[in-house]
This record gives C-alpha cells, sequence and structure tokens, in this order.
C-alpha cells in the first residue's frame, strides 16, 4: 500500500517503537501525528524526525482521558484532516504479583493499554467508515497469547486487545467495509526500557527498530496478524494441544518465564507493545 499523504496517527510517539514508525511513516512520505502524554518525549521525536528532514503534528493527551482523546482527535480532524491509519501502540506495565499490585496501577493499566483503543478507534472510525478505507493497529504483545508472570493486569489487557481487535474485524467485514484493515501486533519483550531488568532464557529482547520496521511493513501489506518473532508462532499451539499443567510446567521451568520476570526493574509509562 503507498500510504503517500495518508494521515498516520500514532498513540505512544514520545519514545520507542512508536518514535521510530513515526520516522518510518515520515519517510514514506506520509503525513504523522504523535500523541503522548509526555511532552518533553514528544519533542524528543519531533527533533529526531528533524534530524533526518522529517516533519510531525505533535500533540499532549492523556489517551486514559476519554473526553481529552474526543477533543484532541476533533482538532486533529480540523488541523490535518481525518486519519487513514491509526497505530495505538501506546502501553504501560506494572510487573507485580497480584497481590502486590495497588488498585490504582491495574485501574491505570487498563485504562491505558485497553479502554484507550475504545476512544481512539471510536473518534476516528466513523470518518473511515465514511469512504470505507482505512487501517486500525493494534499492538497487543505475546504476553496477549500466553500468560506471563508478575503481568496478571498487562497480560490481561493484552488478551482484552486481541479480543477486541478480533471482533472488530469481524463486525467490520459483516457490514462490508472491506477496505477497512486491521493488524494485530504481537511482539516479544522490547528493548525499550519498559521490560528493564528483564533476562529471557529462549531469545533475546527484541530491537526496537526491527519491531517497527515489521509493524511498518505489515501495514503496507494489510496483514491481519504480526506475531513477532515468527519462531513464537511455533509455542502457541502446545498452549492448546498439552496439557493445561504440561504447558504451565514447560513456562515456568524451560522457559524459566518467572525467573526472568522478577528481574524486572522497569520504568512505568511508556510507549511499547
Amino acid at each position: 500500500m503507498d500510504v503517500t499523504g495518508h494521515v498516520v496517527l500514532i498513540t505512544g510517539g514520545g519514545g520507542g517503537v512508536g518514535a521510530i514508525l513515526a520516522k518510518n511513516f515520515a519517510k514514506l512520505n506520509a503525513r504523522v501525528v504523535i500523541w503522548d502524554i509526555n511532552k518533553d518525549a514528544i519533542k524528543t521525536t519531533v527533533d529526531l524526525l528533524a534530524r533526518h528532514g522529517l516533519e510531525c503534528k505533535s500533540y499532549v493527551v492523556d489517551i486514559s482521558n476519554r473526553e481529552q482523546v474526543n477533543e484532541t482527535a476533533h482538532r486533529v480532524k480540523e488541523e490535518v484532516g481525518n486519519v487513514d491509519i491509526l497505530i495505538n501502540n501506546a502501553g504501560i506495565v506494572a510487573c507485580k504479583p497480584l497481590w502486590e499490585l495497588p488498585e490504582k496501577a491495574i485501574e491505570a493499566t487498563y485504562s491505558v493499554n485497553i479502554l484507550s483503543h475504545y476512544w481512539t478507534v471510536k473518534a476516528f472510525l466513523p470518518s473511515m467508515m465514511e469512504i470505507n478505507r482505512g487501517h486500525i493497529v493494534t499492538v497487543g504483545s505475546v504476553a496477549g497469547l500466553l500468560g506471563t508472570y508478575g503481568c496478571t493486569d498487562y497480560s490481561g489487557t493484552k488478551f482484552a486487545c486481541a479480543g477486541f481487535h478480533e471482533s472488530l474485524y469481524t463486525e467490520l467485514r459483516t457490514h462490508g467495509y472491506d477496505n477497512i484493515h486491521l493488524t494485530l501486533v504481537c511482539p516479544y519483550y522490547i528493548n525499550t526500557g519498559m521490560f528493564s531488568g528483564v533476562k529471557p532464557r529462549l531469545m533475546p529482547m527484541l530491537e526496537p527498530d526491527y519491531v517497527a520496521d515489521q509493524i511498518t511493513s505489515s501495514v503496507q501489506k494489510n496483514e491481519v496478524n504480526c506475531t513477532l518473532p515468527g519462531s513464537v508462532r511455533m509455542l502457541l499451539p502446545l498452549k492448546c494441544l498439552l496439557p493445561a499443567k504440561m504447558c504451565w510446567e514447560l513456562m515456568a521451568r524451560v522457559m524459566k518465564g518467572p525467573t526472568s520476570m522478577r528481574m524486572f526493574k522497569g520504568r512505568g509509562r511508556v510507549a511499547a507493545g
């Protein structure tokens, strides 16, 4: 797909994968819009693009706040135009066992990681439906396919992302909106600082550039799913084929999931998968 002139809106565009996505789409001559709650982080992305002779429009917005999303969406439509490609990339993680998770942290994770998708999609989908054209990208996680230690909040929201995405896909196709494409992205740990301290056993963390490049390519190809790396797909059938207890033993003893996550030293609210 040629994205020249398309308006691409990226949440969590102030750093990590979101910032690189902004650069990628700007290089493809798209009109890039980034949203982030952190004003300084936004400036970092704007400066990054400027060093490559690129531009983007930026807005400070708390995507967990429905009123702010609606107000800022209205500004984007007036100042830039209707959004053609919406990339719901922002996410946060607390990474604590359930009994140590503060209630406010649980609420914040759900507000940012999944409820915000409802607000952004409801804000921009109607204009896509009017012309039966557009693309919505949901950045989920492998943790939304396989439950992970210390992630009852994070995994819960990422499982919800997959369900939200698949249901929306079905609804749009049922009502004839065949040219509104959807891509569900489920990456492994990404080396953005979101999972700082975690030491994965099976493979090293993915680099942000690699993830952003794969997402960009998936959008251009109108791919429905983008699981990163591809080798992770081989593990997913085991969850259905093996007895539940055996599957957990595989995670705990072979993949060392709990051991890896106990080393978490993450930095809170950042943009990542």
